[in-house]
């Protein structure tokens, strides 16, 4: 768990902790009092690598927060599927993308990159409403050594998919942030223009 989050973000419910693997989700409070499903890829446990039970983790948290009728943010550090369950991890991870998609329209989807995205967990970002980078953060399927092995064109980590580059020219990014605490802080204050689900108004400021 990341203490910048921790310490911005109040726990309030732990849903999975307890589950091996890099994935854990909770209900937080963020510092403006508003409740969210909290979805957290670890990328310190084996570079977030995904098992099958981490992926069922994440499934478990987008199911929550369309139940509950609460955003769901998800904090994503992985270098993709763990190759060591194989086929499990994979199916595991399409279990997960499945869940993500069904929050579409539903509850507002938040994704925060503050580390590595690699192959699924790229495409796991992109189902999101909203999708913030921190500056170390980068985002790709596929590597600068496989781009440059199948194109002979060589290219860096963050030329592929570093902040700015999906800032600028993907527009993956909705925003690009200093780090995971300023992350928190430009969530909480998009929320405040963003109602809980879909059966509730958005706020009104006259």
């Amino acid at each position: 768990m990341s203490e910048a989050a921790t310490t911005t973000a109040k726990v309030l419910l732990e849903l999975q902790h307890k589950v091996p693997g890099a994935a854990m989700a909770d209900i937080r409070e963020l510092p403006s009092g508003r409740a969210v499903v909290w979805l957290e890829v670890d990328g310190s446990h084996h570079k977030g690598a995904l098992s099958a039970a981490a992926s069922q983790v994440i499934a478990a948290a987008a199911d929550a927060a369309r139940t509950k009728g609460l955003p769901l943010v998800g904090q994503f550090a992985s270098s993709g599927a763990d190759i060591l369950e194989g086929i499990a991890a994979l199916h595991g991870w399409g279990t997960a993308a499945k869940a993500l998609a069904e929050c579409s329209g539903v509850v507002p989807t938040v994704s925060i990159v503050n580390g590595p995205a690699v192959s699924g967990p790229a495409l796991l970002i992109g189902l999101a409403d909203f999708v913030v980078m921190t500056e170390d953060a980068y985002a790709f399927v596929s590597g600068p050594t496989m781009v440059e092995e199948f194109t002979g064109i060589a290219v860096s980590t963050d030329e592929l998919g570093g902040p700015t580059t999906h800032a600028r020219q993907s527009g993956a990014a909705s925003v690009v942030v200093p780090d995971i605490a300023a992350a928190v802080e430009w969530v909480d204050a998009l929320l405040q223009f963003v109602p809980d689900n879909v059966d509730n108004l958005p706020t009104f400021q006259p």
